[in-house]
């Protein structure tokens, strides 16, 4: 492929080690090619087109117009590809996220980095399934790859997306994975995806067609790529097949797809990352704690109240609260420190930063930013609060007794819930949840005499029989203010045959160590007691003076997660010592400095 070092875009095809041409945009920073330098690049690949089709030729006219210019005026270029079997590259995908698609990555890598423009130093970067790529491909130790952004993330995609707790978010992956195929060009896939909406298929609009290569032949090497994507295969089909993160099926195998399972290999680069996530979109909280504590490279990591992708806002105690601009959680912001953090090793002069790396983390509730240099920071404690026979959680433990509860099998979160945020195209939102908790067992502590800073992973320990043989608990966090509003802090589900666990539970550290293995699978018995330790995703929220903490408990969120109960199902609860709920709290300390 030859590319004109003078022409700020091109798209072209750049074949792969199996014959497969890959769809690429190459954005040159033209100035400093011309002044006789030799640049960095970043690269993004994607599944969900690298660009539409402009109205018209040229870069003011491209779908990518302000992340081109984003890297080019910073003096790198930019490289973004759709993998294969999809946009306009050729190819057939026999899974999401597989092996042949990463290697696919490290040869874009490799192409980039023998340019006559190159510096021979590339960064990888991207958001959601372009961040996992960007994160997965670091596994392959290529020696060009010098830094890689995996923004709004999964860590480990079974546990933080498509089974949290065990349970399944059926609904969910398939309406996504139909409106992938439908992007793919798969014929069938919009009549399919009219299905799962319960719509006449016409009513399903059509995704904007992706960009060809340039040149007279771009079109009808297009319609040749698309041809080969009918034989893309449908992970959705597969889901059911792997409910345990050990399972594996041809074409879905949680390991190859979880940058958690590459730990070994990742840490043995030592190629630094920046990772960014959002308090409430997803789990992803979860692996970016997880990854900062236990994965040696250097790590930028910033957790905000950000929506999925950071373009949108989401604090449930603060709804209406914008995103600064300029400032930590606005979209001008978090660019200009992407650039800086790929800057730092994409030129040759560059020097990286000393020491293992920094969290900056914001507290729902309120504007303060934080830094640490740890997870769990040193000045957490833990608070056990335990639920009464009236409905109260309180500091001691009362009598042992009962309490029995009728699961509602449409009890649900709504409809822009963290598992959705994804689809939804904004930050989380949950109303005022006083009505949804009329059909959940709710335990209210008394009126806080001061303002609490809840920091961690809360857990919830219940002593639970169900009349069935399998199902799902589900408990949330939550704010109960003086006038009686309901506010979201945080959930955690856990089906019953998942209870095992590793080793004990950490609240002021990783929360709950648990294999989600087939081997490790419990049977239930009807009737009789499971012990269960429920782990809910971290949180750093402030509950203010007067403010109540509550305690809710659920056997399904219809939002998006499958049923796994039994018909009729109930729940027999024993209170006492054996249930209890585990707070994670930062320590009341004098007001210091705060980033902002």
């Amino acid at each position: 492929m030859i590319l004109d070092p003078y022409r700020r875009l091109q798209s072209v095809y750049v074949p792969v080690g199996d014959g497969v041409r890959l769809a690429v945009d190459v954005w040159l920073p033209v100035e400093r090619i011309a002044a006789g330098e030799a640049v960095g690049a970043v690269v993004r690949t994607t599944r969900y087109h690298r660009a539409e089709e402009p109205a018209r030729a040229g870069p003011e006219f491209d779908a990518n117009r302000a992340e081109g210019e984003l890297w080019n005026a910073a003096g790198f270029a930019f490289v973004v590809a759709d993998v294969r079997g999809t946009g306009a590259s050729f190819g057939v995908r026999t899974s999401e996220l597989g092996a042949r698609e990463i290697a696919d990555f490290g040869e874009l890598i490799d192409w980039v980095a023998a340019r006559p423009w190159s510096n021979g130093r590339v960064g990888a970067y991207g958001t959601s399934y372009d961040g996992q790529a960007a994160e997965l491909v670091a596994r392959l130790g290529n020696p060009h790859l010098v830094a890689v952004a995996a923004l709004f993330s999964p860590h480990d995609p079974y546990r933080q997306l498509f089974y949290p707790g065990g349970a399944a978010t059926s609904g969910r992956f398939a309406r996504w994975m139909c409106e992938s195929r439908l992007k793919d060009g798969v014929i069938g896939a919009r009549e399919r995806l009219g299905e799962l909406q319960g719509l006449p298929a016409e009513s399903i609009a059509l995704p904007a067609p992706v960009k060809p290569v340039d040149g007279p032949d771009g079109p009808a090497l297009l319609a040749e790529a698309v041809a080969e994507h009918q034989s893309n295969t449908d992970v959705h089909e597969l889901m059911d097949l792997v409910p345990f993160r050990d399972d594996r099926v041809e074409g879905l195998d949680w390991a190859i797809t979880a940058p958690a399972a590459a730990h070994d290999a990742i840490a043995a680069t030592g190629v630094p990352l920046l990772v960014r996530v959002g308090w409430v979109d997803g789990a992803f909280v979860a692996g970016a704690l997880t990854r900062f504590a236990t994965l040696p490279n250097h790590q930028t990591v910033e957790i905000g109240p950000w929506g999925h992708g950071g373009r949108t806002y989401a604090d449930p105690l603060r709804p209406a609260g914008p995103l600064d601009e300029g400032g930590l959680a606005g979209p001008e912001g978090q660019d200009r420190r992407l650039v800086e953090f790929v800057a730092r090793y994409l030129d040759e002069e560059s020097t990286p930063p000393a020491g293992r790396g920094t969290l900056t983390y914001s507290t729902l509730g309120t504007d303060q930013w934080r830094t640490v240099d740890a997870w769990p920071p040193g000045n957490l404690d833990v608070r056990r609060l335990y639920p009464g026979t009236g409905g109260e959680l309180a500091d001691g433990a009362g009598p042992g007794s009962s309490v029995r509860y009728a699961v509602n099998p449409g009890s649900s979160t709504g409809p822009a819930n963290r598992w959705l945020a994804g689809e939804i195209g904004r930050g989380a939102a949950y109303p005022d949840r006083r009505e949804a908790d009329e059909a959940l067992l709710t335990f209210t502590s008394a009126p806080l005499p001061a303002d609490l800073h809840v920091l961690g992973f809360p857990v919830v320990t219940l002593r639970l029989a169900t009349n069935g043989t399998d199902g799902v608990v589900y408990a949330y966090l939550e704010d109960v203010g003086p006038d009686g509003t309901v506010t979201y802090l945080t959930e955690g589900c856990l089906r019953f045959l998942q209870r095992a666990t590793a080793g004990p539970a950490e609240p002021a550290g990783l929360g709950v160590p648990r294999s989600f293995a087939r081997a490790d699978r419990l049977p239930v018995t009807p009737g009789e007691n499971l012990d269960l330790v429920v782990e809910l995703l971290p949180v750093s929220a402030v509950l203010r003076s007067g403010h109540r903490l509550r305690l809710a408990i659920a056997g399904n969120d219809a939002s998006c997660f499958s049923y796994h109960g039994s018909a009729g199902e109930t729940f027999t609860l024993t209170l006492g010592g054996s249930t209890h709920l585990d707070v994670p709290l930062l320590r009341r300390r004098p007001a210091g400095p705060t980033c902002g």
